[in-house]
């Protein structure tokens, strides 16, 4: 055979195709290609899973201490007081704030706020008084509850918001008294004047005060995110949640904010001088301190909605002076956590002691 013959048909048997070891070796290759690919693609999507779980309980814990925050700020406001409201002498222990009588808030308003230190139970929470911790509630144990009374700073009207006690401010010295707090139906007795033109003298010549309505809220921790923790169906993520008082009944749970897990209170007294400057901080005020509480150091501990697979918690969570947190029940292990805290001064009983 012509020696170029040969050649010619070696060079076509191979430009046919890969023998089986190369196809195999290429199949190899593609397969390890492939492998740290989609191990690559897990992973980041792992990853941005919990960077979205992480991300989530930051804005969680940054928001419920927002809003704590917010209403301790704001606690004590009704109107333009000079000097804050005294104790009746009848009212010697902390009312009951699921009591939503008339008398009951009117003579609670010289304590703008209160607190419990957390319980075994709702029924352990001060001799059990807090009755609309119930278990629909779902009170989360060992968890502290916050109490705020204030009137609204947005809304002054004509007359009395419909659902709320409201609170009347007097700007006139000829007025009887400096204020009145009734239900929204008592309209007759909203008669206080406002020190604006054409002024007090004569009073009967002086313009209505406007009046605000005044809310007491009760601030607590949850075990469910639900409206009722005893209904079917219900969740078990512990979440941030407000009961409001109205003149004919508490309102049911609101939730606010899903994934807060426990929350403490330190209370600043002022005792020393009443400058409005706290001089200690305590946990749990005696009765008559807790008219001289003038600021308040929260601790919030917030964790992720969902579970972190794989991931343990075994940290010790120290929420002030009030209480350590470790996760020690498997069902709270892997969960991820952070503790936020904040010192909150009491700016309208501090103020009229400045």
């Amino acid at each position: 055979m012509n020696p170029l013959s040969s050649a010619v048909c070696r060079l076509e048997q191979r430009d046919g195709g890969f023998t089986i070891v190369e196809l195999m070796v290429a199949l190899a290759i593609a397969s390890v290609l492939l492998l740290g690919l989609a191990a690559m693609f897990i992973n980041t999507s792992a990853a941005r899973t919990e960077l979205d779980k992480s991300s989530r309980q930051i804005e969680s814990g940054r928001y419920a201490m927002q809003i704590i925050a917010d209403e301790i700020l704001h606690a004590g406001y009704f109107g333009a007081l000079a000097n804050a409201p005294t104790l009746p002498v009848t009212v010697t222990s902390l009312p009951d704030p699921c009591d939503f009588a008339l008398a009951t808030i009117q003579g609670s308003v010289a304590i703008p706020l209160q607190g419990y230190l957390g319980a075994t139970s709702a029924a352990n929470l001060d001799a059990g008084k807090l009755g609309c911790l119930d278990a629909a509630a779902g009170y989360k144990p060992q968890t502290a509850v916050l109490v705020v009374k204030r009137a609204d700073t947005s809304i002054l009207a004509a007359a009395p918001t419909a659902g709320f006690y409201n609170i009347q401010t007097s700007g006139c010295a000829g007025d009887p008294v400096r204020y009145v707090l009734d239900a929204d139906t008592s309209v007759a007795n909203f008669t206080l004047h406002a020190n604006t033109s054409p002024g007090c003298l004569p009073l009967t010549g002086a313009p209505a005060a406007k009046i605000a309505p005044v809310y007491s809220r009760i601030f607590y921790i949850s075990t469910c995110s639900n409206a009722s923790c005893t209904a079917a169906g219900h969740d078990s993520t512990p979440t941030l949640k407000r009961i409001d008082m109205t003149p004919t009944a508490m309102t049911a749970p609101v939730a606010l904010v899903d994934g807060i897990e426990d929350m403490q209170f330190e209370y600043g007294i002022d005792t020393a001088a009443a400058d409005g400057t706290p001089d200690s901080y305590v946990t749990t005020p005696s009765f008559a301190n807790w008219s001289n509480v003038m600021a308040v150091r929260v601790y919030i501990l917030a964790r992720n909605v969902d579970a972190s697979p794989g991931y343990t918690d075994v940290k010790t969570y120290v929420l002030g002076a009030a209480r350590t947190f470790t996760p020690t029940a498997s069902a709270d292990l892997p969960y991820r956590r952070h503790i936020y805290s904040e010192t909150v001064r009491l700016n309208n009983p501090s103020g009229r002691r400045e």
